[in-house]
């Protein structure tokens, strides 16, 4: 786990920029009272204080003792996992890197580590930033967007389905996302992924759905939501249990209720 150092912003470009305690991350935009604010893909720069090790001797205190012209000075996070793509969280916000570095690189003062190591990108998710909050990369895969799931985390599953995970994606056990969501009754994590695309009724390797994933845990508000979207209640198991079957062996009322009455 990483930290912030230091928040600096500036109302016009090429001058070295203020120290602030805190300061509010627009989602694609950039830094509040910042002159880099903008659509573009260099809303946000990013230094790892470690990369001043890479500054050669002659030069190193000139760039220490030179003005911040980075947004965000940060520290603890190996520079690897900085790379082009990668999500990094900083305090409430995530920025997505898009690029290390620039194209021209600057000889003197703090731009010369920053034009070569500093890292440059947008706002994906806004938020509140303060010195000392913490800073991690995001493990953008299926297995750490199923966790979050599995953890009822709405933020990070949302950001996740925004920046392009399938909504039906599949664990090593065959269970949808839909069906994770369902089983541990994370409602606002079933009804974003819902809305993202979710195919209600698709089926495990056994034919489960998540509506009788919902049934069985006995999650009636989960239930009735899926049958708002269309879930089919007639849809069998592999060992022949539909949701009704599997609500009655529950002995989940409220839910074998739902079900009855959607068969009238």
């Amino acid at each position: 786990m990483g930290q912030v150092l230091s928040i600096n912003i500036g109302l016009t470009r090429g001058i070295e920029k203020n120290s602030i305690a805190q300061v509010e991350v627009n989602e694609g935009w950039g830094l509040e009272g910042d002159a880099h604010g903008g659509d573009w893909d260099r809303q946000v720069s990013i230094l790892p204080v470690e990369a001043i090790e890479k500054v050669p001797p002659e030069k190193k205190e000139e760039v220490i003792n030179g003005g911040y012209t980075e947004n965000f000075t940060i520290q603890g996070i190996e520079q690897a996992k900085l790379s082009a793509g990668s999500y990094v969280v900083i305090g409430e916000s995530i920025i997505r890197v898009l690029h290390i570095g620039k194209e021209e690189f600057k000889e003197h003062g703090r731009p010369y580590i920053v034009s070569r190591e500093g890292r440059f990108g947008r706002v994906v998710k806004g938020g509140r930033v303060k010195v000392g909050d913490n800073v991690s990369v995001i493990d953008w895969s299926k297995d750490s967007f199923l966790q979050w799931v599995r953890e009822g985390n709405y933020d990070m599953v949302q950001f996740f389905l925004v920046t392009g995970m399938n909504p039906d994606v599949k664990d090593n056990y065959d269970a949808t996302a839909l069906m994770l969501a369902a089983k541990d009754g994370h409602v606002q994590v079933a009804q974003i992924l819902l809305d993202k695309g979710a195919n209600v009724n698709a089926q495990s390797v056994d034919l489960v759905t998540a509506l009788m994933v919902a049934a069985y845990a006995g999650h009636a508000d989960i239930v009735e939501m899926f049958l708002a979207a269309g879930a089919d209640y007639n849809m069998c198991s592999s060992s022949g249990l539909t949701a009704l079957k599997l609500a009655r062996a529950g002995n989940h009322s409220a839910v074998v209720r739902l079900l009855e009455q959607a068969k009238i």
